[in-house]
């Protein structure tokens, strides 16, 4: 067996501190005793701002009032709501309760709402009327029979919020010492098929996640850190939010994804740092507008949530400029990342880096599920106390996860260096192609057809064949130019023959989940149908 932060190291690390913070509420006390006026967050959009003092109390207060309401630690809340700056108090307030946070996705519609409440059966729920055409209230009143567990849901854009923190402040009741142990969130992911999985994440294990993420970032009170990741994803949440309030640093807030509003952002307020997903990252690049702002106060970012293109982020660094921009890679059920290189390291662009403190990955054969040596592409699994604790009232799926040891499963193929860096060079387990029996990974594919100069962008998968069993397709946003037969000899003398994709086909944009991964599994179906058109 061989491992980047070995197995022995499993047991000694968690013995460490791995965050000088036991909880979210701990953290924010000591920000804002050692620092309360100065601004932790910002959402330039509405004009909200608040500082550590003023964050900390409205949420200490949020805590009191949500626990005469009858609230007990160890109840979960719901929270519906697209970023803004009630989010991170509604956060914070409900770690302070000693309950659990179930943040929803925003694009989550009636029937996928229905799912999540009846699924996780929150006593509370904190939820915007609307956003973006999402009728967020009138979805809860439709399903609210089906979630007997829900009490009144309270609206951050209503009354019922504001009078809650004001009562909070004349409250006398005592916050509960929370354990750090304990669950704080229940995560659901993503998720690119089938239902979304609920991950029980602890406090200590987000904590640390966060602390070792910004301490490679060199994250200090001194930086602004902005983000493309909605709140509701672990990297907004956990990664930025759990980040800045442990490091003191300001959180910019914005409420959703526009290239043109990201500079001004990032120009008006100053932004140090910056955290993406390689679709923003190339919007961003080939934006006509970037050249008429000031970035230059951008130091440092973060690119993850898909298959990261390595000559991307050398882009990124040298033309936007964000010199200490890196690939970063993780899962919502390890607490959001696995491993990220240092800001300034050499190799932040080519690999992932190594494991954060606390983490060990090894790599497996997907078959057999045997220990890979350096440099064999195998299935990426993770151990260590950020690991959840499982996937929330589904023991098959966490039993199918979480192997012997505690190693997860995490679904992804890659390797390790020689010098324990992670490489992310396969894609999805269940994107890999299986051609005749040669195994084909859509990764090594797309990052050669991506400096094509005709292509945006690019997803490759697999389609049923009679004689190979599978074949290989791509999906292309590009160019009105671009033919098959172009790309076929553009790959001539780069990649195997049996690697070339066999069909080709033309999109204008992409099937994407909230956190900008490719759904190839809706973009093989529509190739089936016949619903995707033929380059």
């Amino acid at each position: 067996m061989w491992a980047a932060n070995g197995p022995e190291s499993i047991i000694d690390e968690a013995m460490t501190e791995l965050s000088p913070f036991r909880t979210p509420g701990d953290a924010l006390a000591h920000q804002a005793e050692t620092r309360g006026g100065r601004e932790a967050l910002a959402f330039p959009e509405s004009g909200a701002r608040l500082t550590w003092a003023e964050w900390h109390g409205a949420a200490a207060a949020l805590a009191r009032a949500m626990l005469d309401r009858g609230l007990r630690p160890g109840d979960r809340v719901g929270l519906l709501a697209e970023s803004r700056i009630e989010w991170p108090v509604v956060q914070m307030a409900v770690a302070m309760a000693g309950c659990v946070l179930v943040p929803l996705n925003t694009h989550y519609r009636r029937d996928d709402l229905a799912y999540a409440l009846g699924h996780a059966k929150p006593r509370g729920l904190f939820l915007s009327r609307s956003f973006r055409g999402n009728p967020y209230m009138e979805h809860v009143r439709a399903i609210r029979d089906s979630v007997p567990s829900l009490e009144t849901p309270v609206l951050l854009d209503g009354p019922d919020y504001g009078r809650l923190i004001e009562a909070g402040r004349a409250s006398r009741t005592a916050l509960p010492e929370v354990n750090p142990d304990s669950v704080g969130s229940l995560q659901y992911t993503s998720g690119t098929t089938g239902f979304p999985k609920g991950a029980l994440l602890t406090h200590a294990g987000m904590m640390a996640n966060a602390w070792g993420i910004s301490e490679r970032l060199r994250v200090t009170a001194e930086d602004r850190w902005t983000s493309i990741i909605p709140l509701f994803h672990c990297a907004g949440c956990i990664m930025c939010v759990l980040g800045t309030v442990q490091r003191g640093s300001a959180y910019v807030g914005v409420s959703h994804f526009d290239p043109a509003a990201m500079f001004r952002i990032v120009e008006a307020e100053r932004c140090t740092m910056l955290s993406g997903v390689p679709t923003s990252y190339v919007a961003m690049l080939d934006h006509p507008a970037r050249g008429e702002h000031d970035l230059s106060t951008l130091r440092a970012g973060t690119c993850g949530g898909a298959d990261t293109d390595p000559a991307l982020l050398a882009r990124c660094a040298e033309a936007f400029p964000i010199p200490g921009v890196v690939q970063v890679y993780g899962q919502t059920e390890a607490s959001t990342l696995i491993a990220l290189a240092d800001c300034r390291a050499p190799e932040r662009f080519e690999t992932c880096g190594p494991p954060l403190p606390g983490a060990a990955v090894r790599i497996a054969d997907p078959v057999t599920g045997t220990p890979l040596p350096p440099g064999e592409i195998g299935q990426i699994e993770t151990a260590g106390p950020m690991v959840m604790r499982g996937y929330f009232d589904n023991p098959e799926a966490t039993a199918e996860t979480i192997g012997p040891g505690g190693w997860m499963k995490t679904g992804d193929l890659g390797y390790l260096t020689a010098d324990g860096n992670v490489v992310v060079a396969g894609g999805r387990l269940r994107d890999m192609i299986i051609r005749g029996g040669e195994n084909i990974y859509p990764v090594e594919i797309e990052n050669l057809l991506r400096a094509h100069p005709g292509v945006v962008d690019i997803a490759v998968f697999g389609m049923p064949d009679e004689y190979y069993g599978e074949i290989v397709a791509a999906a292309v946003d590009g160019g009105d130019g671009l033919a098959p037969e172009a790309l076929g000899r553009f790959c001539d003398g780069r990649i195997a023959r049996f690697k070339v994709p066999a069909r080709w086909f033309r999109v204008a944009s992409f099937p994407l989940t909230a956190s900008g991964k490719i759904r190839k599994t809706e973009l093989r179906e529509m190739a089936a149908s016949g619903a995707l058109d033929p380059l």
